[in-house]
């Protein structure tokens, strides 16, 4: 063999050395590549096995929150929640589950379960706040069913909570209104059957002070000094003591108003609520078929009706042992200062000023409210007749132009203007000497002349302005068939 191809095969043989090299090293350079990759993917499955771990205790969390929601409104369905949701989505989610809480704590107002202790509900189904409190009900369940929809993607979600939030934001405004007004009306079914329980025990002839009395007499001036809207109470014939607790608040509440403008008696304001209050405990003695008679009362019925003031007298007797004013109070509030009123037929000085006070706000008060032989009269006429009594000598002229602090129209009355806008009274005017001022107070526009809804109310002092005059105020039911679906806060 020559030295050339000795050379050749060396240099083959090298070769072969060397691609086998190459080989061994490819290999190795593979099978690190899949020992990285196998311990790249065993983190990655490691990490992504937490996240569903995660998810899981996420989903858990979240069904403990929101599937109570479900059940609240519909317990015989079953919810699909999302898989994830973000932040703001549960805050939202938390947030319609409190406002739920708090509209359910509302129910028994409005319509009482067989389990509640309440035998009827505060509000007719009718009513404004019923209705506003039905609806709520319906867009709370509209907003939770909402939860099923939510996407998965974040962004999806964010565009969702802001739908969300807006009605979440509305459900709260209409439980702030329903609130406040089943607070409103829980109060006066309080105050009326505080008084009727309290004028009851009088009936019975137990012993009781007049502190029960004074805190009833301090709600009613504190109402007033804040300048609550004045309401009629409307009490019922068929039970006496429910019917003079009505009529009882009603007075005082008059009288609330305009005791501060007078300057013998603004120095003893709870004395003259105190005597309102009671004033007409003798109903109580009286046959509810007289007091719920239709017709006008005959002779005989009559002067059973005037016993009252001669029987409260006797009946009230526990409160007049530290306040014999009392006794002339309730005896003579039908009294007539031309002699011609009941039971003894005084006459001009022969009645005190308080005596004359409350003469003046049980008439007032009575005109206002509806009997079952008529209807109420309207605020500006049951004013009007007032003072024309007084014009006639019957009544105190003082005491009947001192109600014209209260204006035609008392704070809270609806009333329709001259263009045919409607608003309620928010604020009276001091009276002037011109007639025109009782006639024209401030009231809060929320109908425009065409019937439709204002956004918000419109403030007018019809004194300072050229506006329209007043042509009537508005009965309960005129006031909430108009504005009931939009501002049922308002009536």
């Amino acid at each position: 063999m020559s030295e050339t191809q000795m050379l050749l095969g060396k240099i083959q043989a090298l070769r072969q050395r060397l691609e086998q090299a190459q080989g061994l090293a490819n290999d190795a350079r593979t099978a690190a590549a899949a020992l990285v990759e196998e311990t790249t993917g065993n983190r990655r499955l490691a990490a992504f096995e937490r996240l569903v771990d995660e998810s899981e205790e996420h989903d858990h969390q979240l069904d403990r929150i929101v599937r109570p929601l479900t059940a609240l409104v519909r317990k015989d369905e079953a919810c699909v929640l999302p898989r994830r949701l973000t932040s703001r989505a549960r805050r939202a989610l938390e947030r319609g589950r409190d406002l739920l809480l708090h509209l359910r704590q509302l129910a028994d107002a409005f319509d009482p379960s067989e389990e509640s202790e309440a035998s009827s509900p505060l509000f007719d189904r009718h009513d404004p706040l019923a209705k506003l409190y039905r609806e709520t009900i319906a867009l709370t369940d509209t907003a939770l069913r909402m939860i099923p929809l939510f996407p998965d993607t974040t962004s999806a979600q964010l565009k969702l909570c802001e739908g969300l939030e807006a009605i979440l934001n509305v459900v709260a405004e209409r439980q702030r209104v329903l609130s406040a007004g089943v607070k409103r009306q829980r109060r006066e079914i309080d105050c009326i059957s505080r008084l009727a329980g309290l004028l009851t025990a009088l009936d019975r002839g137990e012993t009781i002070d007049k502190q029960p009395f004074l805190a009833l007499a301090e709600e009613v001036l504190n109402d007033a000094q804040e300048c609550g809207p004045l309401r009629f109470l409307e009490g019922n014939p068929y039970t006496p003591a429910h019917f003079a607790a009505c009529h009882g608040l009603t007075t005082a509440r008059v009288a609330a108003r305009i005791i501060g403008h007078d300057p013998e008696l603004r120095g003893r304001p709870l004395d003259v609520l105190l005597a309102a209050l009671v004033h007409d405990v003798g109903m109580l003695r009286i046959a509810p078929e007289i007091l719920a008679c239709p017709k006008p009362l005959d002779a005989n019925q009559r002067r059973i009706l005037e016993s009252h003031c001669h029987l409260g007298v006797r009946m009230a007797g526990p409160l007049l042992l530290d306040a014999p004013w009392l006794a002339e109070a309730i005896a003579g509030h039908h009294e007539r200062l031309d002699g011609t009123g009941y039971p003894d037929g005084l006459r001009d000085f022969q009645i005190k000023p308080l005596t004359r006070l409350l003469a003046v706000c049980d008439v007032y008060a009575a005109l206002c409210t509806r009997r079952p032989h008529r209807p109420a009269c309207e605020t500006r006429t049951a004013l009007t007749d007032t003072l024309l009594l007084a014009e006639q000598g019957q009544l105190d002229r003082h005491y009947a132009e001192c109600l014209l602090h209260l204006s035609f129209y008392p704070v809270g009355s609806v009333v329709e203007l001259a263009d045919g806008a409607v608003g309620v009274v928010v604020a009276t005017p001091q009276p002037r000497r011109d007639l025109s001022s009782p006639a024209r107070p401030v009231i809060a526009l929320l109908m425009d002349t065409q019937g439709q809804p204002l956004p918000l109310p419109h403030h007018l002092d019809l004194a300072q302005c050229d506006s329209p005059s007043i042509v009537r105020t508005l009965s309960v039911a005129e006031g909430r068939e108009l504005l009931g679906d939009r501002f049922p806060e308002w009536v």
